[in-house]
Order: C-alpha cells, then sequence, then structure tokens
C-alpha cells in the first residue's frame, strides 16, 4: 500500500489562539484556560526590509494547569497566535 505525504511545514509555525486579555492587553486565559502569572513579555519587531514588517507583543505565561505557553499578539492584525517554546 503506497501512503501519500505531504512535505513538513515550517517548524514552530506559530497557530491562531484564542486569548482573552484584561484592559492593558495582558493575556487573562488562552484558549479558554485561565493565566495563573504571566512570567515575561517583550516586544520583537523585524522584516523593517520587507514590505510587510512584523511586529509582536509576545508573553510567556503559566496557566492554572501549569502548562507554561508562549502567546503573541500581531500589533498590526491584532490577532492572537501561540508558539511552542
Amino acid at each position: 500500500m503506497r501512503r501519500l505525504v505531504s512535505a513538513p511545514g515550517p517548524l514552530n509555525a506559530p497557530q491562531p489562539v484564542r486569548v482573552q486579555a484584561n484592559a492593558r492587553g495582558r493575556p487573562i486565559a488562552v484558549a479558554g484556560v485561565q493565566v495563573k502569572s504571566v512570567n515575561r513579555d517583550w516586544l520583537n519587531g523585524f522584516g523593517w526590509w520587507r514590505e510587510k514588517p512584523l511586529r509582536r507583543r509576545y508573553y510567556e505565561v503559566l496557566t492554572v494547569t501549569d502548562e507554561r505557553v508562549v502567546v503573541f499578539r500581531d500589533t498590526f492584525t491584532d490577532r492572537w497566535f501561540r508558539q511552542n517554546a
């Protein structure tokens, strides 16, 4: 039997995720799971030489289920993504 295998995608590609944020924009829930703490956050802007540069606000959070999650908000589109650390 022959199996069809697709080409691998990019490693660690961001995935859209539903994030609830407080009034200051900090995550308070990720995919419906409450955030226990925000361990760190940082702003990353790159690709200034491209037609559409990237600007992202990253957050490393710890959920109430003790899962460490890295999420970011694309500041141009205002959309949230999850990225494996």
